[in-house]
């Protein structure tokens, strides 16, 4: 068994993150995103959490998207390291890529809410007259309220 090519393939866990400070020599904060259900509320909510990753070559500024891959520990709260800079900040490409990932987003938020319930659902029910008729009434109110001023003034 001395000559066995054995390789152990281990997965590593990375994740994509957002850099919020590069003020440090070779060590980024990287703020990292994801959704949970609260608890109590069962509201779907926004989680973020921070990581310091080792940037050798002192790569990425703050703003950059970047893969962030887990290491042995590099100093006292230092667990991970750059694997790669995804987008630079101020350049992502066109806008409908980006608009493209916010309803995707925005689909998936909606699903985790309201499970069972699809989109379409909640927007073929309203048509817009009612909120027509509201900004009549609104109209109508606000006329009789300055025509009751200007009859009726103090003498």
């Amino acid at each position: 068994m001395t000559g066995a090519n054995n390789q152990v393939q281990t997965k590593r866990k990375t994740k994509v993150g957002r850099v919020v400070s590069d003020k440090m020599d070779k060590t980024i904060v990287v703020s990292v995103e994801r959704l949970a259900r609260h608890p109590l509320y069962k509201r779907v909510i926004r989680l973020t959490t921070k990581f310091k990753a080792h940037d050798e070559l002192n790569d990425a500024h703050t703003g950059d998207t970047v893969m962030i891959e887990e290491s042995r520990p590099l100093s006292a709260t230092k667990r991970w390291r750059l694997i790669e800079v995804v987008a630079r900040a101020g350049t992502h490409g066109s806008t409908s890529e980006i608009v493209a990932d916010e309803e995707a987003t925005t689909e998936a938020i909606h699903s985790a809410a309201h499970p069972g319930r699809t989109h379409d659902d909640d927007s073929a029910g309203s048509d817009g007259s009612d909120a027509e008729s509201a900004d009549a009434a609104a109209a109508d109110d606000d006329d009789a309220v300055t025509a009751d001023a200007t009859e009726g003034g103090p003498a």
